[in-house]
Parts: structure tokens; sequence; C-alpha cells
């Protein structure tokens, strides 16, 4: 029998590389190491923020088709389970640079992570 892997098998292996890629850039980051490709993109005008929103929603869209688009009903309210994933750990990181020489906690960074991870959202709903 041929070896096949479910669309789900991999979109999930798809998130979890893609979430241990976020973690390096957030050990670097933590470290005061960035990285060129980290330089580059702040750089670039807003750069900072675009990043945020594109990490943050890539890993709500990936985390999100792994689930296939599960949500949670909150009274009148349907969230998305892998959404409100990575809205926790997006949020847990942030408040952690408060905490952290190297970094500077700003909500700004929060309201990015917050819009790409709906946006992202609202797409893997589409796909």
């Amino acid at each position: 029998m041929p070896f096949s892997l479910s669309k789900q098998t991999l979109f999930a292996g798809a998130a979890i590389l893609f979430f241990l890629f976020i973690c390096y850039i957030i050990i670097c980051a933590d470290l005061g190491q960035a990285g060129f490709l980290a330089g580059q993109v702040r750089n670039l005008p807003f750069g900072d923020k675009m990043g945020h929103f594109i990490l943050y929603g890539i890993l709500a869209f990936l985390v999100n088709l792994a689930f296939r688009n599960a949500h949670w009903q909150l009274a009148s309210f349907s969230v998305l389970k892998g959404s409100t994933l990575v809205i926790v750990f997006a949020i847990a990181e942030e408040l952690t640079q408060l905490f952290l020489a190297n970094r500077s906690f700003e909500m700004v960074d929060i309201l990015c992570d917050l819009l790409g991870i709906y946006v992202f959202g609202k797409l893997a709903g589409w796909v």
C-alpha cells in the first residue's frame, strides 16, 4: 500500500514547522541576535508591523486548516479554535517582552498580530 498523507497531516506538519520558525525568530530577538532577514524587515517602512501581521496570520491560517476550521460557540459568537490558540500564544509572547531588556513591548504589535490572525483565519475558512 503506498504511503499517503492526509491534508490535515500536511497542514499540521506545516503549522508545527512554522511555529518552530516563529519560535526561532523570537529566541533570536530575545537574545538580541536579530539576523540578516530581521534587519532587512526592520529597514522597511512598517516592516516590523507587517512582519507581525504576516507571521501570526500564516500561523493562524495553517493551524486553522490543521483543525479543519473547527469552532467554539461562545454566546452568539463563533470563534475558530486554531485562531484562539494562536492569539493566546501571540499575546503571551508579547507580554514576555515586558521583562526582557532586548525587547520592547508595544500594543501596536499585538494589534497587528490580532489583525493578521483575523484576516488569515477568514482566509482559512474560504480555503
